[in-house]
């Protein structure tokens, strides 16, 4: 099966299999990235990452996450990178706090049915105050996207699988942790800054709970340099 075959597969998938039983909220998502060399032909990098995400029909601010990271051009196929990132959980009572160191490696895969298949492998090392223990996690993300109609709108597919790979004392699981199906557009605004909107399908393991499945409008802008 090719690798663009498999993705769609597996994001309808995703979506088909989310259980009846399910707990469901529909959210919106605001994110910015910003990634590039320090200076023009440098392999040393830089990266920032802001999001706000809203909760229960996108009413009530839910999440903020802050992630900075540097990194080094291995090669044009490879780039490595490490940092750390913030994250708030706005709940009611106090809210919960949680930091995270992160390494992460993009590559670009493979020129699939026109267009473009990328990958992001990330690891992290979370810390939620309150609890004693590091909860380790593996992200597997791939992207695809194809220029349609004029080179600057683009059909843009992407996947994103979480894997817990320990328990902590705070509440994180061993094993599938969530996965996040999106199907969007994107326009390249300008040769430097592109947009992209779109719907994901987020659907979290609830362990010895029903799962939570989330129906997310996402809107994000990216800047490279």
């Amino acid at each position: 099966m090719k690798p663009f075959t498999t993705l769609a597969v597996a994001m309808v998938a995703t979506v088909s299999a989310a259980p009846a039983a399910a707990q469901t909220d529909t959210q919106a998502w605001a994110a910015a990235f910003a990634s590039g060399p320090v200076r023009d032909g440098g392999r040393v990098l830089v990266w920032w990452d802001a999001h706000a995400r809203f909760r229960e029909e996108g009413d009530r601010l839910d999440t903020t996450i802050l992630r900075p990271g540097v990194g080094w051009r291995v090669s044009p196929r490879l780039d490595l990178w490490a940092g750390y990132a913030h994250v708030t959980l706005r709940r009611p009572g106090p809210d919960g706090e949680e930091h995270r160191a992160w390494q992460q490696a993009t590559y670009p895969i493979a020129g699939i049915a026109g267009g473009r298949l990328t990958g992001r492998t990330r690891i992290e090392q979370r810390f939620r105050e309150g609890g004693d223990d590091t909860g380790w996690r593996v992200r597997q993300f791939v992207r695809w996207s194809r220029p349609v109609a004029w080179p600057a709108v683009s059909v843009v597919l992407s996947n994103e699988t979480f894997v817990g790979l320990n328990e902590t004392d705070w509440g994180q699981g061993d094993g599938y942790d969530q996965n996040r199906a999106f199907a969007g557009v994107g326009w390249q605004v300008t040769p430097t800054f592109r947009l992209e909107g779109g719907y994901m399908h987020q659907r979290i393991n609830g362990g010895s709970a029903p799962d939570r499945k989330n129906d997310n409008l996402v809107l994000s802008g990216f800047t490279t340099f």
